[in-house]
């Protein structure tokens, strides 16, 4: 699990990131994104004699995916370049946009009433998602809340479906059928806010859970992920676009998930 990179200059470097490869962790002995591209440019820059070998250049983490997710991972060469770029996500002026394997609302398995009662006749109608989040820090886990939570912080974004795929159902006794319950959709996100789990949280409790989500998703979708042999959560951050904190030019990043669930839909 390597980070593939997809662009770098003077000031910032962005990755692909696997899945299965956490974005930054605490622990020395676990590889992650940021112990990669250090010792990348480490190397890079030993050999052109424009740093001592061995020396750890500063990264400065932008956004971060989780472990299972895969997509664009931004990060900045300097603390001040991490300071403007910081200001720019915290301010909206990152765009970030996903794409996401969900099962049908038909048949999600949600307690509730689904709020996209139409989405399967209305592919490429874009729906925005509102919610308010709680983040419970200790157990690492976010849900959906009253907006009077004390803790509470809104949280939107917008989707269109663009894609739909038919799964045949295996059943333990051997035989196979094709029914509604098997029923996926590919989903097209622009995340306008960035909350902790966000686009999972707020999938989920609209009747839309993630393909391979063992944290928000149903027991039907987890299920559907093993039997599709999909490992992770089904979802790719696949743009970036910013203006490049000090050059002014406009940057649009882009990547074609990798992930198994993805090929469903382009094969």
């Amino acid at each position: 699990m390597i980070p593939e990179i997809i662009y770098e200059d003077k000031y910032i470097l962005a990755v692909h990131k696997p899945v299965g490869l956490p974005s930054q962790t605490k622990s020395v002995s676990q590889a992650d994104v940021v112990s990669h591209v250090q010792k990348y440019l480490a190397e890079s820059r030993a050999s052109s004699g424009k740093s001592a070998a061995g020396k750890l250049p500063f990264i400065g983490m932008i956004n971060r995916l989780d472990q299972p997710v895969e997509g664009i991972v931004l990060m900045a060469l300097n603390s001040k370049t991490a300071a403007r770029l910081t200001e720019k996500l915290r301010n909206g002026e990152i765009r970030k946009r996903y794409y996401a394997a969900v099962l049908s609302p038909d048949t999600s398995g949600a307690s509730q009433e689904p709020r996209t009662a139409k989405i399967e006749t209305d592919q490429g109608f874009p729906i925005t998602l509102t919610d308010y989040i709680f983040h419970d820090k200790k157990n690492n886990f976010s849900s959906i809340v009253t907006p009077d939570h004390s803790d509470a912080k809104r949280a939107e974004l917008k989707y269109s479906i663009i894609g739909s795929k038919q799964i045949l159902a295996e059943f333990s006794a051997g035989h196979e059928t094709a029914g509604p319950a098997d029923r996926i959709l590919l989903a097209d996100i622009d995340l306008i806010t960035g909350r902790h789990h966000q686009i999972r949280v707020q999938m989920a409790h609209a009747g839309l859970p993630l393909i391979g989500d063992t944290k928000y998703g149903t027991d039907e979708a987890c299920a559907l992920a093993k039997q599709l042999k999909i490992s992770g959560v089904a979802l790719c951050a696949y743009e970036l676009s910013f203006t490049h904190p000090v050059t002014d030019d406009i940057i649009t990043l882009r990547v074609k998930p990798r992930s198994e669930w993805y090929g469903l839909f382009i094969n």
